[in-house]
């Protein structure tokens, strides 16, 4: 956690704000970011970051990776699956257009779609 926060203060603003440590392996400093734009930033610091870090801290470090991870997103439960209803209009005319239809699959789909209540 210390590490994190010298790596927080190093680096300069808005970076910092997208930059979070993952691991320290053999001698590379593993970082993330949330997308490649701010990976393509950091790589920029990187050389500068090691000669830092090693200095001020007890870590013997060679080389940064930067890898890209977006930050996870939590859907709320109520709105993951939510019930759409065809209007009544909606389904009269697909029921409309599959009776003029001579393909019988094609009709059959068309009314199950209208009889169905879709999920979003």
């Amino acid at each position: 956690m210390a590490l994190e926060a010298l790596l927080q203060e190093l680096l300069p603003e808005p970076l910092n704000a997208h930059c979070r440590l993952l691991a320290i392996r053999e001698e590379t400093l593993v970082l993330a970011t949330d997308s490649p734009v701010w990976a393509a930033r950091l790589r920029f610091h990187a050389p500068q970051l090691v000669k830092q870090l090693s200095h001020t801290q007890n870590v013997k470090l060679r080389t940064v990776r930067v890898r890209v991870r977006p930050p996870e997103r939590n859907i709320p439960t109520e709105h993951r699956k939510t019930t759409i209803q065809c209007s009544k209009e909606s389904k009269a005319a697909l029921q409309q257009v599959a009776q003029s239809i001579s393909d019988p699959g094609l009709k059959t789909a068309l009314l199950r779609i209208a009889n169905r209540q879709l999920y979003r």
